[in-house]
């Protein structure tokens, strides 16, 4: 009798190598071990290459924006239990976030053994009429070359923080999960994938105003975005959604080859952080023109909003780049 092998599962990087560190800016911080609400400041080291996504091998030629968000929101998360008043403001809701990718050859020289190191920033508030918050600003660099900015923004809702300090919440998506359809979701080819479990887009249409639109339907396969696995899934689902709903578009109206599409820029404003309308059920993309980058490359500006069942819960930009 033989046993089918499981699943691979999610690397953090292939040597599984990460490192943390608080960089204290006052003798508070160093001897208490606290992080100062006013300018927390870390440092976080990795290994290179690593898999974005379960499933997909460290096979892409470049970072995207999972590794971006992924640390972010680990160093948010731990930093968040650190900070002097912080943890009774409860589940961090991410209302804006914002990812820019530098271009070059750091693209093709990612799937290379190496390391990158993130320098981050978080600088807390505590207005007394408006809702606390929290803003993380990070640096990337790999192999000490520039390589991608980023910030989130977080408010406190009130409570526990819980495990994991959920920064996703603010979507408005719920544990519960609508069930994949396979049968109408595009190949992987089609949105910049290897395996047809991260692929999250369904139905997918384009109208005769040139708009696609589509269903968002997670594989119940793939526990990267269930949020009962995972408290990141959030943030996930809504990054993979909105990249895949760019890359398809783009390749669908501009004829861009999906496995050289980049996101070289990734702004999500998500301001309906109170509303609790369940998952993000179906998105629309509008494609701007086609112009071309600092680097010569054919690229394009999609702007993405994201329904629930009956209401808008955000709104994402993103600038995807063909690079071959």
């Amino acid at each position: 009798m033989t046993t089918a092998p499981a699943p691979p599962r999610h690397r953090r990087s292939v040597a599984g190598f990460r490192r943390i560190a608080h960089c204290p800016t006052t003798p508070e911080e160093f001897l208490l071990g606290t992080v100062s609400p006013g300018d927390g400041r870390f440092a976080l080291t990795d290994q290179l290459p690593r898999a974005e996504l379960p499933f997909e091998g460290p096979v892409g030629h470049t970072l995207d924006l999972h590794y971006v968000t992924e640390a972010m929101h680990s160093v948010a998360a731990l930093a968040a239990r650190r900070i002097p008043g912080l943890p009774g403001l409860g589940a961090l809701t991410a209302v804006r976030a914002g990812v820019t990718i530098e271009g070059g050859e750091l693209w093709r020289r990612t799937r290379k053994p190496g390391h990158a190191t993130m320098e981050l920033r978080l600088r807390g508030s505590f207005p007394s009429a408006e809702p606390a918050s929290l803003r993380c600003d990070a640096c990337l660099f790999i192999e000490d070359i520039p390589y991608a900015t980023a910030y989130l923004l977080l408010h406190g809702a009130g409570g526990d923080i819980g495990d994991g300090g959920d920064i996703g919440a603010g979507v408005g998506l719920s544990a519960e999960r609508t069930p994949g359809r396979t049968a109408d979701r595009p190949s992987p080819s089609q949105v910049g994938r290897h395996d047809a479990r991260n692929v999250v887009l369904a139905a997918a249409r384009l109208g005769a105003d040139r708009e696609l639109r589509a269903d968002i339907a997670p594989d119940p396969a793939n526990a990267a975005f269930d949020p009962a696995m995972t408290g990141r899934a959030r943030t996930a689902l809504v990054a993979e959604a909105t990249r895949q709903a760019a890359v398809l578009a783009a390749g669908e109206v501009h004829g861009f080859l999906p496995a050289h599409c980049v996101p070289t820029h990734w702004s999500a404003e998500l301001p309906f952080s109170g509303a609790r309308q369940g998952l993000p059920t179906r998105c629309r993309a509008v494609l701007g023109p086609v112009v071309r980058d600092a680097h010569g490359r054919p690229a394009t500006t999609v702007e993405i909003s994201l329904w629930g069942q009956d209401a808008p819960v955000g709104t994402v930009t993103v600038t995807v780049v063909q690079d071959c």
